[in-house]
């Protein structure tokens, strides 16, 4: 009995399925924002994200990936604010046979920091990223996606050593 109901849930299930198709040499460019958390010494803080990316289908599952962004942040004194800047390029591993398109990602690029007293930092950011979008039509995505950064060689003690982005987006698609 439970067989049977497990094999009508999925045959329903697939049956209800729009099709998406998926394609190479597809562009898609978007808009995203939403929350920033950076490990400043002594403690984290939290701010606002927004950004722009730019994709390129290499493949119907490997996208190549251009973004930038800026996270503000608000923090104790001395230092009462820092922004962050980012761009990175990379590629993305995407399953987009679905309504809901789930992908996973790497990128790399420089990441200055702006402190209010005047001090900039640069640091190298490498970013692993993961994320879920769902098509409302063949030319636009709405989703959610997650970024990790590591930001590496900044000062001892007066940079942040990571930056966490959680990021709603907007997307729109042509070339196909």
């Amino acid at each position: 009995m439970r067989g049977a109901l497990a094999s009508l849930a999925v045959a329903a299930i697939a049956l209800s399925a729009t099709e998406v198709l998926a394609f190479e040499r597809q562009w898609k460019a978007g808009v995203e924002g939403g929350y920033a958390l950076a490990g400043f010494t002594p403690s984290a803080a939290s701010g606002f994200a927004t950004g722009l990316h730019l994709t390129y289908g290499l493949t119907d599952a490997f996208n190549l990936r251009a973004h930038a962004d800026v996270c503000a942040f608000d923090l104790p004194e001395p230092a009462t604010s820092a922004v962050i800047w980012h761009t990175g390029l990379g590629a993305e591993y995407v399953i987009d046979i679905l309504t809901w398109v789930p992908y996973v990602g790497a990128t790399v690029g420089p990441s200055p920091m702006f402190l209010q007293d005047g001090a900039t930092r640069v640091h190298l950011g490498l970013e692993g990223l993961g994320g879920l979008g769902y098509q409302l039509s063949r030319s636009f995505t709405l989703g959610l996606e997650a970024r990790y950064r590591a930001l590496l060689f900044g000062t001892e003690g007066e940079s942040p050593t990571h930056n966490l982005l959680v990021l709603g987006r907007l997307e729109y698609a042509w070339g196909y």
